[in-house]
């Protein structure tokens, strides 16, 4: 099962972005779901899932859009190398 969802852009958006029309989607949920996964409401696997790939497809994802593939918080990132 899928959920459709409508969202409204003005006609500028298409041209302000560089895509056309029928790619806006794609760049929409894949900007949701990037920005939902660097704030940990999704798992490596959830968000490749939500976006139709594999695991390692997500991971070449991030790396072209230069984010990081780890979801810790700075602090505790800092308290795991405390901890050795």
């Amino acid at each position: 099962m899928s959920l459709q969802v409508t969202v409204e852009l003005p006609e500028e958006a298409s041209l302000l972005l560089g895509d056309e029309v029928e790619h806006l989607g794609r760049e929409i949920l894949t900007a949701a779901v990037l920005r939902w996964f660097e704030e940990g409401r999704l798992s490596q696997g959830q968000a490749a899932t939500v976006l139709g790939m594999k695991r390692g497809a997500f991971f070449d994802l991030l790396d072209e859009r230069h984010l990081s593939p780890v979801q810790m918080s700075l602090t505790d990132l800092e308290e795991d190398f405390r901890r050795g």
